[in-house]
């Protein structure tokens, strides 16, 4: 087989779906809106809203779950299409909805399908990247998903000038393109012989070998079994989820803690702007950092810079105080997404890569669902000072808990470049 063309240093393998990443994340803004539309646009009363929303939510708990066994078992490509078109087709209804209770339903259904192919994703890069090079590629990856995120609410925005049911139709216009062009791109590796490594491999070519690869496939038991019992990777997920638990105050308890303190929306809003711009520019250039540091000190050292932030937020009274405060947390969370993400692929086994990122997927959005519940109660009750001192206490946890498990996931990740480099 030729040897692949590079692209600063990767194969055309994870630059096609790199691209589709992109695509879809800039396209991604119905879920930013949906509050705004079940008010605005068809008069749900607040309080149920809140309920109604969180559907979609607990939906993408069940699509993380079951979406990493499942493209371990089936294959990444086949859940990644999979969970894009089922995407597509439950936004389309939920467009037509008005029914509280309709719109639940049919938003539990759309976070399903669309958190179906997010450990897919992550396992096929790990399938297609090799281990030196994997956290460059999930640093790429975390800065399309990022720049994405900035520029879709600014298309949304004006489509909703227009009307709400034309952004539910161009986010789902969004996702059956991107489909067809993974679909085509899925075929032409096919056609090409590129071997895919992984449960659904195109480089066999042989129908006998291909029935005889599928059927060796790990089954869903296996890999569940594999994953309970990785000590060191469940230790570093609950960790991680303490540090999600915090990380999403940002977009709950924040905007409540400035406004008791007399900002507006858009002193809050100029926040989100400046997190994001950070991202953007800084990302790309760090990672030749990362790159001589390793994963777990970049981990620690954005855990670290991360604490200081959330620090200088318990004494913030100030709009200054809290742009000081999000320069420094988002400095330190360059550090640590990807980086996570580049964790969990190292220590994860080749045969249940995908069900190690649904498990870890669950976390984050277990934690998406919990943290406005968390973050409200404690500033109604105690206020956001208190908060925000409960959040740095478990940031410093999370950071002493990291370091002092460094030798257990160092272990684990060298035990799986072993196996992979004897196979």
């Amino acid at each position: 087989m030729k040897r692949q063309r590079e692209i600063f240093g990767l194969s055309p393998l994870y630059w096609g779906l790199w691209l589709a990443i992109l695509i879809l994340w800039m396209g991604r803004f119905v879920t930013s809106f949906l509050s705004i539309y079940l008010v605005s646009a068809l008069h749900i009363n607040e309080g149920v809203v809140g309920t109604v929303v969180s559907m979609y939510g607990f939906g993408s708990i069940i699509g993380c779950l079951f979406g990493g066994t499942l493209s371990d078992r089936f294959g990444r490509q086949s859940m990644i299409i999979i969970g894009e078109i089922g995407a597509a087709a439950a936004l389309l209804v939920v467009s037509v909805l008005v029914h509280p209770v309709a719109l639940g339903a049919a938003l539990f259904i759309y976070g399903a399908f669309a958190s179906l192919p997010s450990p897919a994703i992550a396992a096929y890069i790990a399938d297609v990247v090799p281990v030196q090079r994997q956290q460059r590629a999930y640093v790429l990856q975390s800065w399309a998903i990022n720049f994405g995120y900035a520029i879709g609410p600014i298309v949304a925005n004006q489509l909703v000038k227009v009307s709400y049911s034309l952004m539910f139709y161009v986010e789902a216009a969004v996702m059956i393109g991107v489909t067809v062009l993974l679909f085509a791109f899925f075929r032409e590796v096919k056609h090409l012989g590129i071997a895919v490594p992984g449960p659904d491999s195109q480089s066999v070519a042989n129908p006998d070998e291909r029935m005889a690869a599928n059927n060796a496939a790990p089954s869903m038991r296996d890999s569940w079994r594999r994953v309970l019992t990785d000590l060191p990777f469940l230790g570093f997920s609950v960790l991680m989820f303490g540090y999600f638990l915090v990380y999403f105050q940002s977009t709950s308890g924040l905007p409540i803690a400035m406004t008791n303190l007399g900002l507006g929306l858009g002193d809050y809003s100029v926040l989100l702007t400046i997190n994001g711009f950070m991202l953007c520019a800084l990302q790309i250039p760090a990672m030749k950092l990362f790159a001589r540091m390793g994963n777990s000190r970049v981990l620690i050292a954005g855990l670290a810079v991360t604490v200081i932030g959330y620090a200088v937020q318990i004494v913030a009274d100030s709009w200054a105080g809290f742009a000081l405060a999000v320069v420094l947390w988002t400095l330190g969370e360059l550090g640590t997404f990807p980086i996570a993400t580049t964790t969990v692929a190292a220590m994860a086994p080749a045969s249940a890569r995908g069900t190690y990122q649904g498990v870890y997927n669950v976390l984050w959005s277990l934690s998406i669902a919990l943290a406005p519940m968390v973050g409200g109660w404690v500033i109604s009750d105690f206020g956001g000072r208190v908060l925000w001192i409960a959040c740095t206490i478990v940031l410093i946890a999370v950071t002493i808990g990291l370091r002092a498990t460094k030798v257990s996931r160092d272990r684990a990740m060298a035990r799986n470049v072993q196996e992979q480099l004897a196979e």
